[in-house]
């Protein structure tokens, strides 16, 4: 099948995001006051809590400011600890903001497949300023010939309406002619399934396929997805 039209997820997908949200809130709990073996205990259970807040935010039952208002506050009182939530929200919301890490090979990438006549498109979740940001620091806009964010867009992955706002700007995308790639099985393998696209799952870390997706490509690195593209 032959694709024009290319929809990027960002975090972890193009960005290190992993490793930037592992030293950044490394940075918050020792800003903190907190001790190095604390520290790694309170970003395990954050870990843990995010997952399941992002997780229940992507399925609709809850809004996205329930997870910035109350996940700190959560790994606090798993902790046994009183303090401020939303003070390590705001501090951990500026380490993000600088969060500047993309995968090795990323920017190679998307300028091998702009020379070969693909149409880029970001299409992510998460807050408009912190992925606005790193688009220009990292230098990977100039790559993308649109972006559309769930924070500025109102509807996130994996809601078939994410896609339906996109397809509704560009009258020559047609579901054979677009392809979703990402990381993000509940996001953006579902989210392409459910607009009726093919999916590239990017696999770096070789996780076993669940059971209820069917990605139509599965890659484990970047080699692996130009030899599907280019």
């Amino acid at each position: 099948m032959t694709y024009k039209y290319l929809i990027f997820d960002l975090d972890d997908t193009l960005f290190d995001f992993k490793g930037g949200e592992m030293a950044g809130l490394e940075n918050v709990f020792m800003n903190h006051g907190f001790s190095s073996d604390l520290t790694q205990k309170a970003i395990s259970i954050y870990v843990e809590i995010n997952r399941g807040l992002w997780a229940a935010f992507e399925k609709g039952e809850i809004e996205k400011s329930e997870i910035h208002e109350t996940r700190f506050d959560r790994v606090l009182s798993e902790l046994g600890l009183s303090d401020d939530g939303l003070s390590f929200e705001k501090d951990y919301r500026q380490e993000l903001n600088h969060n500047y890490r993309l995968l090795e090979g990323a920017e190679s990438l998307l300028s091998d497949l702009q020379k070969a006549g693909y149409h880029s498109i970001a299409g992510t979740n998460g807050e408009a300023q912190t992925q606005h940001l790193r688009l220009e620091h990292t230098g990977l806009r100039p790559y993308f010939e649109q972006v559309y964010i769930s924070d500025e867009i109102g509807v996130a992955k994996p809601n078939k309406a994410f896609f339906d706002i996109i397809f509704g700007e560009n009258q020559a995308m047609s579901q054979a002619n677009t392809l979703m790639i990402g990381d993000g099985v509940a996001s953006d393998m579902l989210g392409g399934q459910n607009a009726g696209l093919d999916t590239m799952w990017v696999n770096f870390k070789d996780l076993p396929t669940p059971p209820s997706i069917e990605p139509t490509y599965i890659v484990d690195s970047y080699a692996a997805l130009r030899e599907v593209l280019i």
